[in-house]
């Protein structure tokens, strides 16, 4: 029997979150702005990389670190600006998939 070749649960996870977060950030939900102090640009601090940074606040309970807006941060911020700012999110996606794909089969958490 062969093997399948799917990606790990750790690889999907960071996947899923990367797409929430562009979706976020490009305006595909309806929100009332509560978590918009997460991105810089609104701050008119410059950053290095692309301009979709995003702000790492204050964590003091071990449940908060598992939030998406916080664990997704360091990780969204070390991403190439062509795969944050693509211009839909399936473009997003294939992008995501070519940075990435040294980590699809990947399953220590520590090189995530």
């Amino acid at each position: 029997m062969k093997a399948m070749d799917l990606p790990s649960l750790l690889y999907r996870r960071l996947r899923g979150d990367a797409i929430e977060t562009y979706k976020y950030l490009h305006g595909e939900y309806q929100t009332d702005n509560s978590f918009l102090p997460l991105h810089q640009s609104n701050t008119g601090v410059t950053t290095c990389g692309h301009c979709l940074k995003l702000m790492k606040r204050d964590c003091k309970t071990a449940v908060r670190a598992k939030f998406l807006s916080y664990r997704i941060v360091n990780f969204w911020n070390s991403l190439p600006e062509y795969v944050v700012t693509a211009d839909s999110l399936n473009t997003s996606k294939v992008r995501f998939d070519k940075c990435c794909s040294h980590l699809r089969f990947n399953t220590d958490a520590k090189d995530f």
